[in-house]
């Protein structure tokens, strides 16, 4: 089944690397919030005031398409994801990356599958 694409809008940047987001859910047709961390990024300090700046510049409409890999989300259940202006396709990790407020992290998702697998319980004997 296909789904329209999924637009967010940011409702507030709470750390360098933690975005409170609103969607729409097409499962049960409403309106969900999330925290969201921008993925595939190690962000720095600066990065809180770049997600600011870049939002104010690229959300039409308070509106943000939302990109996901298969809606995964990190150990604090933080979804790892991206944010990208609707008209003109920039990406929000792009631009952190390009004023050095986050460097690229290319292992982002393996490094979440590992500490996901390593935090198993012990099975019992």
């Amino acid at each position: 089944m296909e789904y329209p694409e999924t637009l967010a809008q940011v409702i507030r940047v709470l750390r360098k690397d933690t975005v409170l987001i609103r969607c729409v859910c097409p499962h049960i047709q409403s309106q969900v919030s999330m925290y969201m961390t921008p993925a595939e990024l190690w962000c720095e300090e600066e990065a809180v005031k770049g997600i600011i700046d870049w939002v104010e510049c690229h959300a039409d409409a308070d509106r943000l398409k939302l990109i996901t890999w298969d809606w995964m989300r990190d150990e604090y259940g933080r979804l790892l994801a991206d944010l990208q202006d609707v008209q003109t396709g920039e990406m929000l990790t792009d631009y952190l990356v390009s004023v050095g407020a986050a460097k690229p992290r290319p292992h982002h998702y393996l490094d979440v599958i590992h500490t996901i697998a390593a935090a198993r319980e012990p099975d019992e004997c």
